[in-house]
């Protein structure tokens, strides 16, 4: 079995051709199936992914979290670009209805695979993928990480995005809870990639661990797969395996992963 398969797609706006790496279906799926109802479970087995992935010794570390039994796990991936701006991928780990599948097994499980797909190739921007502990509690772990942050360094983060329940429908992205140049920019790789991928806000119903970057005035773009139909899956018993959409989650690998290298090769 190929672990992983390398793809190309060029983006009209970026004049050019670039590659990246998608993780075997069969090795996604295994792993999307290790979500776990206690959280204490659901940091030992992101950590053990984290660590096959590559992040361990001085690329991984852990940060404490006030109120929370589970750190942030953070794995850092070093840039080698003369004027490199460092770019963030987060998701929570923490889930308290169901097994946790979507909400947020989805996105956590998915930083391993991308941190080790980045680290293959020299880039020109730092990368750092967090799994956020507490997310359920208030946002804790991202709160506590970006308070963590000097605010003269602020302005040296180029993009965090924050994946958050996926694999219900098509790639989504929160437009009141983004950037617009980072939901242009995923909007014109999902294009490239001829992949469904709108706008669906979640403002009044919920929130996720964008809100703390978005007040700190630090670029972000929020990914999610809720609709008004799909939305009482989260947070509720309904939250297993069977409400997995296979060929949406795994369109949303494709399109995160590609992101990923747009991003590095766009953003000054």
């Amino acid at each position: 079995m190929w672990r992983w398969l390398l793809l190309a797609v060029a983006v009209v706006a970026s004049a050019e051709q670039f590659d990246y790496l998608l993780l075997n279906e069969g090795i996604l799926r295994e792993r999307l199936q290790l979500a776990h109802r206690k959280n204490d479970e659901r940091y030992r087995r992101l950590k053990d992914l984290f660590e096959k992935s590559g992040c361990k010794g001085d690329a991984y570390h852990e940060q404490h979290v006030s109120r929370s039994r589970q750190p942030n796990m953070i794995c850092d991936v070093a840039g080698t670009g003369e004027s490199p701006r460092k770019i963030i991928i987060g998701a929570h780990f923490d889930a308290i209805g169901g097994d946790g599948v979507i909400d947020n097994w989805s996105g956590a499980v998915m930083l391993p695979a991308l941190a080790d797909f980045m680290q293959r190739k020299p880039r020109r921007h730092p990368f750092e993928f967090v799994g956020f502990a507490a997310e359920e509690l208030g946002l804790l772990g991202s709160r506590t990480f970006v308070k963590s942050i000097p605010k003269g360094e602020r302005q040296g983060i180029a993009a965090v995005i924050i994946l958050d329940s996926l694999g219900l429908t098509p790639t989504k992205c929160w437009p009141n809870g983004s950037s617009k140049e980072l939901v242009t920019a995923a909007a014109r790789v999902a294009d490239a990639l001829r992949l469904d991928f709108g706008g669906v806000n979640v403002d009044g119903v919920g929130t996720t661990d964008s809100e703390p970057f978005k007040d700190a005035h630090i670029p972000v773009l929020t990914l999610h797969s809720v609709t008004q139909e799909t939305w009482k899956v989260i947070n509720g018993d309904r939250d297993v395996w069977k409400a997995v959409s296979w060929k949406d989650y795994y369109d949303t690998h494709r399109l995160v992963s590609a992101l990923l290298v747009y991003l590095d090769k766009t953003l000054p």
